[in-house]
């Protein structure tokens, strides 16, 4: 298991993931915000999935799922990379929305990640799946 730190990014002026660890600040506010940037992580990962497995739902055509399956397997690698376990399978109930409506949330929540996540082997993937949602955002409009 990998071990991550979180770093104060002066550039972004925020907290984000980091295999470096960085003594600029008090060790307290470190762990402070790791505290709160790992569930925030974990929180966005299993919203972007629950909304994957509600898109394949929604969507009928072979291309596209080949695409969310693609995507399914990128967000429970990222997931099992970063905390060791897998994500939780919940049952989907809200199945009023539109599918463009959930697209613009997941290519938002892989910003999210995105922006978050400073470690070049995961911010690919996050940068990948970034690229699918938005990929299938453009065939709905």
């Amino acid at each position: 298991m990998h071990k991550f730190f979180c770093n104060y990014n002066s550039l972004t002026e925020k907290y984000e993931l980091s295999l470096n660890k960085n003594m600029l600040f008090n060790q307290k506010i470190n762990v402070l915000a790791e505290n709160t940037l790992l569930p925030e992580i974990k929180n966005t990962l299993q919203q972007l999935y629950d909304n994957t497995i509600l898109l394949k739902e929604k969507i009928s055509d072979d291309e596209k799922l080949k695409i969310l399956d693609e995507s399914e397997l990128l967000i429970s690698n990222l997931y099992y990379s970063l905390f060791s376990s897998p994500l939780n399978i919940d049952e989907n109930t809200d199945n009023q929305v539109d599918i463009k409506t959930i697209l613009v949330k997941c290519v938002e929540e892989t910003s999210e990640l995105e922006a978050k996540v400073n470690i070049p082997e995961y911010n690919r993937l996050c940068m990948l799946l970034k690229n699918n949602f938005q990929n299938l955002l453009n065939s709905f409009s």
